[in-house]
């Protein structure tokens, strides 16, 4: 494009006084592509920062991968097997011994489901330490709220496991002392969690010392984490077991995150569409309404391809000025998301306000997007300026 082509085309977006309604929508074509823009790198950088803190927040919590016995039996293991597995990989930083079953838990005259688990006591952090004989247990903060529950008080714990006494078959019950609160800034594990020690679990679900549901294993590397599963899974069948990365545990929550992301955009694309269609009106009446000029230029000697250059410009600096409207205009929304607290969220989130994480490679993708539609709306008027006959022109 040489400066002969941009010069008419900056000149021909300048409406005359009486077609100054060309001005206006040239305006509403721009404005378009600023709001879809603005409005998709938004979206996505709000959708990325409610994702990322929710995957930070399982991997704070959650294991980087599981080693379960095979159908959730339990898996008989030797004294060393859990230091075993720390050399089987360079990656791996921490390996810890679990048990876990659905039970039912009651407080008072309070109860709710509850995932029993039992876990190495030195990952434990007792609040309260007394004098009771009772074992220990520390219970979701949530779940805690829900049960009315309080530091000390008596919680009882009921399995569907069954037991015989002199009243005949009973579920397999007992009662321990709230010891603690568990916050893992996860709503769903903080309504759900109670935690035992693991010597407690094995007495209570009647387990051998050396028996456990499984390992739950942490790496130095989170994006090891394949490599790692697949060495793991190679290890010798001995000991029969299966290995579940944390992608593969959360994967209908992390797919409904990225097909919702998906969703959002190809909505929001559609703002970006509208002003694109908008912008091929825009071009099409300005072409009608320079048919004289394009004439005369023609007859002086232009070529088909410089007309068509000319009114290409024109479509290609309306798509960039929104562009650059809308990336400004999404900065400003961002940045006052994240100073101001302007929008408050619910006690559900964990989070007082909305997350932000913006993914250049999303807003590279947005600009692209709103670049290649500007330029095929531009392609079609363009075209058809290029074609037109100088006498036509000159007649009419």
């Amino acid at each position: 494009m040489n400066v002969f082509e941009r010069f008419v085309g900056v000149r021909y977006l300048k409406a005359r006084k009486r077609h100054r309604w060309l001005n206006v929508t040239t305006w509403i074509s721009v404005s378009g592509v600023a709001v879809g823009v603005m409005a998709l790198v938004v979206v996505l950088s709000v959708m990325n920062g409610f994702g990322n803190d929710l995957k930070s927040k399982i991997l704070a919590f959650r294991s980087h991968i599981l080693i379960q016995g095979p159908n959730f039996e339990p898996m008989t293991v030797p004294s060393d097997f859990a230091q075993s597995l720390r050399l089987h990989h360079e990656n791996i930083e921490e390996v810890m011994p679990y048990l876990e079953r659905e039970m039912i838990v009651k407080s008072k005259n309070l109860s709710s489901g509850v995932i029993y688990k039992g876990i190495p006591e030195s990952k434990i952090h007792w609040e309260r330490m007394d004098s009771s004989r009772r074992p220990k247990i520390l219970l979701g903060r949530e779940l805690a709220v829900a049960l009315n529950a309080s530091l000390g008080d008596e919680i009882e714990i009921i399995s569907p496991l069954e037991t015989t006494g002199p009243l005949g078959t009973l579920p397999k019950m007992k009662k321990y002392t709230l010891a603690g609160f568990i916050e893992t800034g996860v709503y769903e594990y903080d309504t759900k969690l109670a935690y035992v020690t693991l010597a407690e679990a094995q007495r209570f679900l009647e387990y051998e010392s050396n028996q456990v549901d499984g390992f739950e294993l942490w790496l130095s590397d989170i994006h090891q984490v394949s490599a790692v599963a697949k060495a793991l899974s190679s290890l010798p069948q001995d000991i029969p077991h299966r290995v579940r990365s944390f992608q593969e545990l959360n994967r209908a929550l992390f797919d409904a995150l990225r097909l919702e992301k998906l969703a959002m955009f190809v909505i929001l694309s559609f703002v970006i569409l509208v002003a694109a269609l908008n912008m091929i009106t825009t071009l099409t009446r300005l072409v009608l309404e320079k048919k004289k000029e394009v004439a005369i230029l023609k007859t002086m000697g232009a070529q088909n391809k410089h007309v068509l250059m000319i009114f290409l410009f024109q479509g290609l600096w309306i798509g960039l000025i929104g562009l650059i409207v809308g990336l400004l205009g999404s900065a400003v929304v961002l940045w006052g998301l994240n100073t101001f607290e302007l929008i408050r969220l619910p006690e559900i989130y964990y989070n007082t306000t909305v997350p932000i994480d913006v993914d250049w490679i999303h807003v590279v993708g947005v600009s692209a997007l709103a670049f290649f539609v500007t330029l095929l709306s531009s392609l079609y008027p363009a075209y058809q300026a290029s074609r037109l006959h100088p006498l036509e022109g000159i007649l009419n």
